[in-house]
């Protein structure tokens, strides 16, 4: 008898407090919707704060996403496991800075591919050193969240539609990577 009691105890407390569970990431991404219409694409799974997209906005007059939208950083958010990361380099060292790489974060979904591509090469030490960093800052999370810039829309060798995007940052709920990331913290 005691355990039914306990057991009904529990369903009711799950049912009473839902609406305030479920509400509160609703109502935060009501409130980054509102402030910021155009520049969260998909669910951001509680990840962002209103300075993320601030930073996007502070620069570029926020624009609806379309082909044509390639000035505008726009922020994607994608299941961590789906995310993966490259130094793409030819071998070939620059006289200066030695061999050079460039990152490449390839995020999917089950209906396209998205390319995230930093805007210039690296050496390539650095680019596996990001790598890393990034790698670790997606350990154990369910959810990431990437800022960037439309490039634009093609298909890869299998005929699947891809889309290609300048990368500017990427965060989870442990932290954030990329040059944007200290555009933020300073916005604070």
């Amino acid at each position: 008898m005691r355990k039914k009691i306990m057991r009904r105890l529990f369903v009711f407390a799950l049912y009473w407090l839902s609406p305030f569970v479920f509400g509160a990431t609703s109502d935060h991404l009501e409130e980054l919707k509102s402030r910021f219409p155009h520049g969260l694409l998909t669910d951001d799974h509680g990840i962002l704060k209103t300075n993320d997209l601030a930073v996007n906005a502070s620069d570029v007059q926020p624009e609806p996403f379309t082909p044509a939208s390639h000035v505008y950083q726009y922020w994607q958010c994608f299941e961590s496991n789906r995310i993966s990361f490259d130094c793409d380099s030819n071998g070939d060292p620059d006289e200066h800075e030695g061999i050079m790489g460039l990152v490449v974060v390839k995020a999917s979904t089950l209906q396209v591919q998205n390319e995230y591509i930093e805007r210039r090469l690296w050496p390539i030490r650095e680019c596996k050193n990001f790598i890393k960093s990034a790698a670790l800052l997606l350990k154990g999370t369910q959810y990431a969240c990437i800022s960037g810039s439309f490039i634009g829309n093609e298909r890869n060798r299998s005929g699947h539609p891809s889309m290609n995007w300048v990368f500017e940052r990427i965060k989870t709920k442990k932290g954030c990577e990329g040059r944007g990331c200290d555009f933020t913290k300073k916005l604070k």
